[in-house]
């Protein structure tokens, strides 16, 4: 009986740790915003940096794309939009032979207490995802002289995006409760209205569209990089002390959980439906909060990405 109930705990383990269907972080708009923050702060001090992302980016194999994002600008304008395009990049080739979907999150489990379920000990400790295990090896792909320029330009482009990814609560955290006895899947199945006319939605799109959503024209994206900037300048971040390695980023993840607890699901008392009819209206409280704290954590995003660009490539 004992390897029939090991092998039983393993498959409900499986099942329970599940990956987040489609677990998107940040809208288009918003990682946009973080690699334009990043350009900023690197080219305000760090110049000769910005001109090395620009020579290995040179080497991406999807430079196509690229360069049709970049159509018509010259200049700083140039610079900082090809920022923004890496930061987006790997949710822009998902689907493709550079897709690595369980690198986008890095989840810890946070019970409900308010509809807790039965969950053993072992299952609540247990992590889904390997965006911590990515971070640090985009960042030795980055380091590594030896390493082909098209791997150096993917993998400096999946830091980007992974500084970015994992400022986002919902990408370090799900919930397990009596509704959801086999998670949330990060909020992708947890349905709530951001207003009582609006349509419902999964927690984890509204908290990815914290700051707007995939309107991400050119003057949308610039208006709310400047409002950041200016609302978020990196003097404000007592958390920012340089350092941005591979265990830098568990630090960052460590952070999101926290929020996760205390804010996404209000201490293990807040969920939404299960399903879309069902869905709740979150408070104006509520709203006000992942609005604030969206628009906090994307400007630290873009502050992490330029420490990581300084990691990989300073001296």
């Amino acid at each position: 009986m004992r390897p029939m109930r090991t092998m039983m705990a393993a498959a409900s383990a499986a099942c329970l740790l599940a990956a987040p269907a489609a677990a998107l972080a940040w809208s288009n708009q918003g990682h946009m915003i973080t690699g334009a923050v990043a350009y900023d702060d690197l080219a305000a001090k760090d110049g000769a940096l910005v001109a090395q992302v620009e020579q290995i980016m040179a080497a991406h194999p999807d430079k196509a794309r690229f360069e049709a994002g970049l159509k018509g600008l010259t200049g700083e304008a140039r610079s900082r939009r090809l920022f923004e395009l890496m930061a987006r990049w790997p949710d822009d080739a998902r689907g493709g032979p550079y897709d690595h979907p369980a690198w986008h999150y890095w989840l810890r489990i946070v019970p409900s207490t308010a509809d807790p379920a039965k969950a053993p000990p072992a299952l609540l400790a247990m992590t889904t995802g390997e965006a911590a295990e990515a971070y640090g090896l985009s960042l030795a792909t980055v380091r590594d002289a030896y390493a082909t320029p098209a791997d150096r330009a993917v993998a400096l482009c999946w830091m980007f995006h992974l500084a970015g990814d994992i400022q986002q609560p919902l990408h370090a955290a799900h919930l397990i409760s009596g509704r959801f006895p086999m998670t949330d899947q990060a909020g992708s199945i947890d349905f709530v209205r951001g207003a009582a006319s609006a349509a419902p939605m999964g927690l984890h799109e509204y908290w990815d569209d914290a700051i707007g959503g995939d309107n991400d024209d050119d003057a949308n994206v610039e208006a709310q990089r400047l409002r950041l900037e200016a609302d978020w300048p990196r003097a404000k971040f007592a958390e920012l002390n340089g350092t941005a390695d591979a265990a830098a980023f568990r630090g960052w993840a460590d952070e999101s959980l926290e929020l996760a607890r205390t804010t996404t699901y209000a201490g293990g008392t807040f969920e939404g439906a299960t399903k879309p009819a069902d869905a709740p209206v979150l408070s104006a409280d509520y709203v006000a909060t992942v609005k604030g704290l969206g628009s906090r954590r994307v400007a630290l995003g873009g502050h992490r990405i330029a420490d990581g660009v300084r990691a990989a490539l300073g001296h």
